[in-house]
């Protein structure tokens, strides 16, 4: 698409920030992500141990998101490409845990039949 410059002065200027990353931190991905942990958490201790690593995560998360410019000068591009294709695999394995974990109660019940 072509802009003229009044265009891209008008796009430069905006203020306005596209959040892209909070769906990954905490949208319906992670919500569902922390569903599917804590209903498999049976006892006690698990339930407590997937809250701590959940907090874990946050932490470590708000470290790097701090540090991401020094980490970035560190890495390289190089490394920030690997890097984010490891990301895209983590987050293919997350959504395909999701459909399993989603679809084994219905083909349990149509195989198993009533």
């Amino acid at each position: 698409m072509n802009l003229r410059k009044e265009e891209i002065k008008e796009y430069a200027n905006d203020v306005s920030v596209a959040p892209l990353g909070i769906p990954l931190l905490c949208g319906p991905g992670a919500i569902a992500n922390a569903i599917v942990l804590m209903q498999e958490a049976y006892s006690f201790e698990m339930k407590t141990a997937v809250i701590v690593a959940i907090i874990l995560v946050y932490l470590i998360t708000f470290v790097l998101l701090r540090w991401a410019g020094v980490l970035v000068k560190f890495i390289g591009e190089t490394g920030n490409n690997v890097m984010m294709r490891l990301m895209g695999l983590i987050l293919m394995v997350i959504a395909v845990e999701c459909f399993v974990s989603g679809a084994r109660p219905i083909l349990t019940e149509i195989l198993h039949g009533s």
